[in-house]
């Protein structure tokens, strides 16, 4: 199975209503050297974090610049662009359990991760184990 395959097989059942948190979230903030539009451009690509084919936080970023510094091109008008520091602190402000409901699939906590893997690295170990000699 790919990475991206079936990465949320109860996304289905389980709709919770994440709306109000991400309004917040959504607010542009008051301070800054931002303009509002570019706010809202930085919130849109910090939010795509929460996709189910789990981009990195490095990869949005650089998706961000290359969007900042094509459309620079285009209109020969330099565009501010934040620093990887301030986007990093963007996405990890979005709520919590909407990017593990989003990217899992299932409200699932730190140590569910771990016992994931750990059970993994059983599952693997046991089909890998040699098997003693057939006489």
């Amino acid at each position: 199975m790919l990475q991206n395959e079936h990465v949320r097989p109860y996304s289905e059942k389980i709709q919770p209503d994440y709306r109000n948190r991400l309004r917040e979230w959504l607010q542009p903030s008051l301070m800054g050297r931002f303009s509002e539009d570019e706010q809202k451009l930085h919130r849109s690509a910090a939010l795509a974090y929460a996709d189910p084919r789990r981009p990195s936080i490095w990869s949005l970023y650089q998706m961000l610049r290359a969007m900042l510094d094509h459309d620079g091109d285009l209109t020969g008008i330099a565009l501010n662009c934040p620093s990887y520091e301030y986007f990093r602190r963007l996405v990890r402000t979005l709520p919590a359990d909407y990017v593990d409901h989003m990217r899992y699939g299932r409200g699932i906590g730190r140590w569910d991760i771990v016992h994931d893997a750990g059970q993994s690295i059983d599952d693997i170990a046991t089909a890998g184990a040699p098997t003693a000699p057939q006489s």
